[in-house]
């Protein structure tokens, strides 16, 4: 077995993919979007998404990362992909607040503080990070989606 691998990360706010290989050389495809999450199973040298390993909602997809965040000691750190890594999501997050901010000013509104209320300082946790976090400490992808179907179930 060889060390976990991540190819590809892309965290561009609402949406965000990553793309990396387990220690058993399975490689795997993590998908974040409005609607949910996704985990696949790579075929053709990581080309096409094969058989979906796990799904979550978005109630799911929320409660499993209150967990993790809850337990984000026990993960290891998010390494930096080896062929592209962009982790957009907290600038998007920023520049919506912006939006909201100057919408209102230009409408002559109060201003809502939108961009205040972001705490730059502290940022909170990624979704897609967490996940991905937890999807690199799995040996294969038969453990990773237990992993994610035990998180799932874990109330929180």
């Amino acid at each position: 077995m060889t060390a976990p691998l991540l190819t590809k990360y892309l965290d561009l706010g609402p949406r965000a993919f990553a793309d990396l290989t387990l220690p058993s050389g399975e490689r795997v495809f993590l998908s974040l979007s409005p609607k949910g999450f996704a985990a696949h199973r790579l075929i053709l040298w990581g080309l096409m998404p094969g058989s979906r390993l796990f799904a979550a909602n978005v109630e799911d997809r929320n409660r499993m990362v209150r967990v993790l965040t809850r337990d984000e000691a026990q993960l290891p750190i998010l390494p930096k992909a080896i062929k592209e890594h962009r982790d957009d999501g907290a600038m998007m997050e920023f520049m919506d607040a912006a939006i909201i901010d100057l919408t209102a000013v230009g409408e002559g509104k109060a201003l809502p503080g939108a961009v205040d209320a972001i705490d730059t300082e502290n940022p909170p946790p990624r979704p897609m990070s967490l996940l991905t976090r937890l999807a690199l400490s799995c040996a294969n992808a038969a453990e990773l989606s237990s992993r994610y179907a035990r998180t799932r179930n874990i109330p929180g």
